[in-house]
């Protein structure tokens, strides 16, 4: 079929057999290549490239570290096993080997990328820094300068998580990832005139993006602009029927408006779709309690208990109740049972 010393056929081949889904084949046509091979760096890291595709990373760093020997500083075998730790979760040997690439190979700056995931995925967020700034001196990446604002604002360092915001604008001010990490940011701030303009601007650049619309909401909410917060969510509710939030913040906001009637009819709407939702049983319970309607109030937060049997609240509020009823020997029960959850 071949010439056994011919390794481009052997690829090709077990490349063909691949494409037709038939991995065993591939590995064992690669496997009786091994005597012939196994002093050829290529075919030893093709082998070890298959091994990783079939998720065997182990078997793959095995004949990863046989190329090594042969050649340590091989790039394409210190990358390949850089990816099997990865793959293996053995983080810190994944990192010795794709830096070792990057210090030997300037241009495979591309893998400081990669490295600076991974401290991020650890939590190892000075490291991360490190990474994405040496990457950054080769390519400007949007993408790298939003990671970079998040991981300083983790570290809470405002001034370099901004400057990097602004870096990101700077090079796509129509992104509408990085708009919404600089709304964010001045939402935070409470500037919340800023926050409005740059929400709005990605619901211009895409009228479907529903966390835009959410985060305005929110935006208008706080500043006590009602009638547009109400459009706001009502957006988010139309681009998503099922959006509990969407609902639980209209009935907070027509709570606020002191209307009563939309209000229940939107804590219920959110309940409709997610019975668990703590926060809504207890609104309603707390509106049915305000109009002394005990019954209703009570049945809200027994209805509540099936889902949340541990949250001291709603036994504090229980207790309450029962206290306004003159069931004062329950009402000392739930307290009780409050302050047992609270102190565990």
């Amino acid at each position: 079929m071949f010439e056994e010393n011919d390794l481009t056929v052997i690829f090709d081949e077990v490349e063909r057999l691949i494409e037709k889904d038939k991995i065993a084949e591939a590995i064992e046509l690669l496997e009786k290549q091994v005597s012939s091979y196994e002093n050829e760096v290529s075919f030893l890291n093709f082998i070890a490239k298959i091994y990783h595709l079939t998720d065997n990373s182990q078997l793959a760093i095995n004949y990863l570290n046989r190329s090594i020997e042969i050649n340590p500083e091989n790039l394409e075998t210190l990358e390949l096993l850089g990816n099997a730790y990865y793959s293996l979760k053995n983080w810190d040997q994944a990192l010795i080997s794709w830096k070792k690439v990057c210090e030997l190979d300037s241009k495979r700056y591309l893998l400081w990328n990669k490295i600076g995931d991974l401290y991020y995925e650890i939590g190892e967020y000075f490291d991360a820094t490190k990474a994405f700034t040496n990457f950054l001196e080769y390519e400007e990446n949007i993408v790298v300068y939003s990671i970079l604002s998040t991981i300083y604002k983790k570290m809470g360092n405002d001034i370099e998580s901004w400057n990097n915001l602004m870096k990101a604008e700077q090079l796509d001010p129509k992104n509408e990832k990085v708009l919404m990490q600089i709304g964010d940011t001045y939402l935070d701030l409470d500037n919340y005139d800023r926050a409005e303009d740059y929400f709005r601007s990605v619901t211009k650049i895409n009228e479907e993006n529903l966390q835009a619309w959410f985060q305005l909401g929110k935006t208008l909410e706080a500043k006590q602009d009602f009638i547009q917060a109400v459009d706001s969510f009502s957006k988010v509710i139309e681009l998503d029927p099922d959006n509990v939030l969407g609902f639980f913040n209209l009935a907070n906001i027509y709570a606020s408006l002191a209307n009563i009637e939309e209000a229940i009819r939107y804590y219920e709407e959110c309940l409709s779709r997610d019975p668990s939702f703590l926060e809504s049983s207890m609104s309603l319970a707390s509106l049915s309690w305000a109009s002394k309607d005990y019954d209703k109030s009570l049945a809200y937060l027994e209805d509540a208990l099936r889902y949340n049997e541990t949250e001291a609240r709603l036994y504090r509020m229980l207790g309450d109740i029962s206290e306004d009823l003159g069931e004062e020997e329950k009402a000392l029960d739930y307290w009780e049972k409050a302050l047992e959850l609270e102190e565990g």
